[in-house]
């Protein structure tokens, strides 16, 4: 599978999430810039999916105001990408890598239309994965 951009992002990540028989995961329009890949010529893993998801709503819960993250939907998400323990130095490193690109892209964009565009792939009618980022009432 070869990654164009954010739609074949938002694709991969919905039909990872959708195989593994979640619900988490919708299969609308992909969001601007919050999930936009690191390297649009690399294939997408499944890996790959969860740590920008991941780094997207955890840094999102940090800037954007009222916004958290709802950890049982990352779980559930991280579930579905089947992260195993021998992976886990890998994640690490996604991760970071990731949320180094999110924080620009947060920087670039400004905070307002960043935490719109997350809201938009995350929260609860989100385009990526639905409900991960809630706003308001309190997350349990």
């Amino acid at each position: 599978m070869r990654r164009v951009g954010v739609p074949t992002l938002a694709l991969t990540l919905a039909l990872t999430l959708n195989l593994a028989g979640t619900a988490a995961a919708q299969t609308l329009a992909a969001p601007a810039n919050p999930a936009a890949p690191a390297n649009p010529a690399a294939p997408a893993s499944a890996l790959d999916n969860y740590a920008s998801a991941a780094a997207t709503t955890i840094i999102a819960e940090q800037a954007c105001p009222g916004v958290q993250v709802r950890a049982g939907q990352l779980t559930t998400l991280r579930l579905a990408a089947r992260v195993n323990a021998g992976q886990e130095a890998i994640l690490e490193e996604k991760l970071r890598t990731r949320a180094t690109q999110v924080r620009q892209q947060l920087a670039a964009d400004g905070r307002e239309t960043w935490c719109a565009q997350a809201l938009a792939a995350f929260g609860p009618a989100g385009s990526v994965a639905k409900g991960i980022l809630a706003t308001g009432a309190p997350i349990r």
